[in-house]
């Protein structure tokens, strides 16, 4: 049974003038209806024909919104839409402005966008570079005169059922809803004339019946994190297939979230806690939480798999006049690469590289240290299975920035835990060392915050190409960027400060840390207390020549041996 249609009043009827039977356009797969205004409550849908009458390629096309390249067009059908084609992106309906004039309205699509003129928009011939812009959706929209072809003058050369849309707010003569030809992509403008052409347009009322999906979501462990259905009460939702579905994850207190993932499957769909789902199969979504730990990171690439060498070849750092290497990579397997497979993906696999077996040491009061980072210098050849790529350095088309978290709350966002952005995206690059280069690598002091207390901190490296780049882009790259590295690679490091008192008393003698051994040497000891970083006795001995330390867990301790003090690295 055909659907009652929604009245409003629009007089369309006294619009109408009879047309000969000669007119120049003639709509396609039967017969086009006076179109009405609806509401979203009780809508009436129609898909919309310009009836262009010159050019082949731009006869019988239909308005369309294509959602995913989120642009405005017409697509070509010569005999109408068929079913096997019609989609909620060429549904549209009229709905009443509501300003006093019964034909004003404004051009809904499906997904309940209108159809947006912008301000810079001209309609009339001439060289205006705002001439032929394509027009948008918004929730706002346009405001439309909806009036029959014949009914503004400019041509009686149209056709029965023939409506044009003219721009309600427009400061020049007459800007008309006009389809666009193949050299502008076939998009839609607004024009000034020609409405028994592109500016006119035929009217088909349809009874669709959009597929559905099902989407459902559950947290892996409720104790550890909830989740929700943006718009719903429920965690499950049926909705139209065309439709996005928003899911959304909030861990509990000392928990994170991890990834989503299909239920019963290792399949990852997101690493943000919010993801919106726009595929149109049923989905099922789990998000997984675990204990909290320092962010997560994700890695991507845009261009190229031959991109993903942006590796550091070695990193040592200076206290005073010692300096001290915590690695160097003289191969592929030390890096460790990690391929990366697909282009746009995010990839956890590879993202932050754990440096913080050897930590960097340092004494309580210390202002500032140096680190001096080199690129890895050497060509990576990478098979992806059906090809081999040559990753080159590539290093330097990135930026630096370091955090540090100095509150030990196992995130990067406290006071003086984000440090500033070094370097540019050219191959000119040097990290702002004036003395940097690619063979001698890049140097950057690093300030401890006064007072900072004896203990064991987190540093984590971060190099990418942010996208958009603004100069406070390292306050967001654990929120605006997700923690995804972009043509990027990020590395962790440890910080051991140790207590100042006593430290200063280590004295070079017969005592002494042989770390092969593993053992403390002291020749006729009487007595020996190992302290770790936090003041705490960790072991004892009395009356020997060495002692054996392998038992203690890996860190930095310090020994007191007959009143003299030694700190040394297990």
């Amino acid at each position: 049974m055909k659907r009652k249609l929604f009245l409003s009043l629009l007089c369309v009827t006294s619009l109408f003038v009879s047309n000969s039977a000669s007119a120049a356009v003639t709509p396609v797969a039967g017969y086009s209806t006076n179109p009405q205004t609806s509401t979203a409550e009780s809508p009436v849908w129609y898909t919309m024909m310009s009836s262009h009458l010159s050019e082949a390629t731009r006869q019988n096309r239909f308005l369309k919104w294509d959602g995913e390249n989120n642009r405005l067009c017409t697509e070509q059908y010569s005999d109408g839409i068929p079913a096997s084609s019609l989609t909620e992106d060429h549904l549209w309906r009229l709905e009443s402005a509501n300003d006093g004039t019964t034909t004003h309205v404004y051009l809904v699509n499906y997904n309940g966008m209108r159809v947006f003129v912008p301000a810079t928009a001209v309609a009339e011939d001439g060289d205006s570079p705002n001439r032929n812009t394509p027009l948008e959706m918004n929730e706002t929209g346009s405001i439309w005169d909806l009036k029959t072809s014949t009914s503004t003058g400019i041509s009686t050369d149209c056709a029965e059922g023939q409506y044009v849309l003219q721009f309600v707010d427009y400061s020049g003569e007459s800007a008309f809803l006009n389809a666009m030809d193949g050299s502008l992509n076939f998009g839609v403008t607004v024009y000034a004339a020609g409405v028994h052409q592109a500016s006119g347009w035929f009217f088909y009322e349809t009874e669709y019946t959009p597929a559905v999906k099902t989407v459902s979501v559950t947290s892996n462990d409720e104790a550890q994190g909830t989740v929700a259905i943006e718009g719903q009460t429920g965690n499950s939702v049926e909705v139209p297939q065309s439709q996005a579905v928003t899911v959304t994850a909030t861990p509990a207190e000392g928990y994170m979230f991890h990834r989503w993932v299909e239920q019963d499957t290792e399949n990852v769909l997101s690493y943000r806690p919010t993801y919106s789902y726009t595929g149109n199969e049923d989905k099922a979504f789990v998000a997984e939480f675990v204990e909290k730990d320092y962010p997560l990171m994700t890695r991507y690439y845009i261009i190229g798999l031959d991109q993903q060498n942006r590796y550091l070849g070695e990193v040592s750092y200076t206290v005073g006049d010692e300096t001290h290497t915590l690695f160097t990579c003289a191969s592929e397997a030390d890096l460790p690469f990690t391929a990366y497979t697909q282009l746009h993906a995010t990839q956890m696999e590879g993202a932050v590289i754990d440096k913080t077996e050897t930590p960097i040491q340092l004494t309580e009061g210390i202002e500032s240290f140096s680190m001096k980072f080199k690129q890895y210098n050497s060509d990576i050849i990478y098979n992806d299975g059906s090809e081999a790529h040559t990753c080159a350095p590539q290093l330097i088309w990135t930026r630096q920035t370091l955090f540090i978290d100095w509150n030990n709350d196992k995130e990067f966002a406290g006071t003086d835990e984000i440090y500033e952005s070094m370097g540019i995206n050219s191959e000119t690059n040097n990290f702002d060392d004036p003395n940097g280069s690619i063979e001698n690598g890049w140097q950057r002091s690093i300030a401890i915050p006064e007072g900072t207390a004896a203990g064991t901190y987190r540093m984590r490296v971060v190099y990418m190409a942010p996208d958009p780049f603004t100069e406070d882009w390292p306050s967001k790259v654990f929120t605006d960027f997700f923690g995804e590295l972009r043509n990027g690679v990020a590395y962790d490091f440890e910080i051991q400060i140790a207590q100042a008192s006593g430290i200063e008393a280590v004295t070079e003698s017969a005592i002494y840390y042989d770390a092969q051994a593993q053992v403390l040497v002291a020749p006729h000891m009487s007595k020996a207390v190992v302290y770790n970083l936090a003041g705490q006795i960790v072991m004892q001995a009395e009356n020997a020549d060495e002692v054996s330390v392998s038992a203690l867990a890996k860190g930095v301790y310090v020994a007191n041996i007959d009143g003299q003090m030694i700190k040394f690295i297990r």
